[in-house]
């Protein structure tokens, strides 16, 4: 693959993401209740068979709508698990940002921390629809689209409380919040292919790292931090 092509690669899945959106989004409560059915129809065939192994015809079937309803509101599956992605998304940056409050509060950041691995951890263990989404966003370009930005929104906020305790540039905080939360979120995914993992102990290593790595721009002024932790 030459560079032209591998500079295509997030354009296209950029423009497919965003041909992929539901249609419409219900107004009335029958079409809540249909658009909720589908979502849950969805997570649960996602995880009996796998990404690969959903269609729309069964979520339709599973979910007890025509298929009409359906393509009503969603074009395609991957409509389907782009929207719940962005919930999911939407809930997981409401988390980090309540966490953040309670920093900006006084609460212990590591303490913090180590509560937001744990939830983390466990939804990942006990909820078979987020499992199976995650599982989902490594097969599909467009929904790694989505979880980049997601990723990003988050590394913002937390950046930004970098910048705030110890004075550190944007590029610099930005950066190292990126590599903090992939770094945890790799760790915390051992639990999508070994569910018999232990939970805690997986949390409690992601808090570990992310913590180390941190640390430095969270309870330093940024005169003090090395370079060579954050380059």
């Amino acid at each position: 693959m030459d560079n032209q092509d591998a500079d295509s690669i997030p354009l296209q899945a950029e423009r497919s993401a965003r041909q992929n959106r539901p249609r419409v989004l219900p107004s009335s409560r029958r079409g809540r209740k249909t658009y909720e059915r589908i979502f849950e129809a969805t997570a649960e065939l996602a995880a009996e068979l796998g990404f690969e192994g959903v269609n729309t015809n069964l979520v339709a079937s599973r979910a007890g709508v025509n298929i009409a309803s359906l393509y009503r509101y969603f074009p395609n599956k991957q409509a389907i698990f782009a929207a719940i992605s962005e919930r999911l998304a939407a809930n997981f940056k409401a988390e980090i940002k309540g966490l953040v409050a309670q920093i900006d509060a006084g609460r212990p950041w590591r303490e913090a921390v180590a509560d937001g691995m744990r939830l983390a951890a466990e939804r990942r263990l006990n909820s078979p629809g987020e499992r199976s989404i995650r599982i989902a966003i490594r097969l599909s370009p467009e929904l790694q689209e989505l979880d980049r930005l997601e990723t990003n929104a988050v590394s913002a906020m937390l950046a930004d409380l970098m910048m705030r305790r110890s004075g550190a540039e944007p590029e610099r905080a930005m950066l190292a919040a990126r590599v903090a939360i992939e770094m945890a979120a790799a760790i915390l995914d051992l639990l999508l292919n070994e569910p018999t993992a232990d939970a805690k102990i997986l949390a409690a290593e992601a808090s570990d790292a992310f913590i180390r790595y941190l640390a430095p721009l969270m309870e330093e002024p940024v005169s003090a931090v090395q370079p060579a932790l954050i380059a």
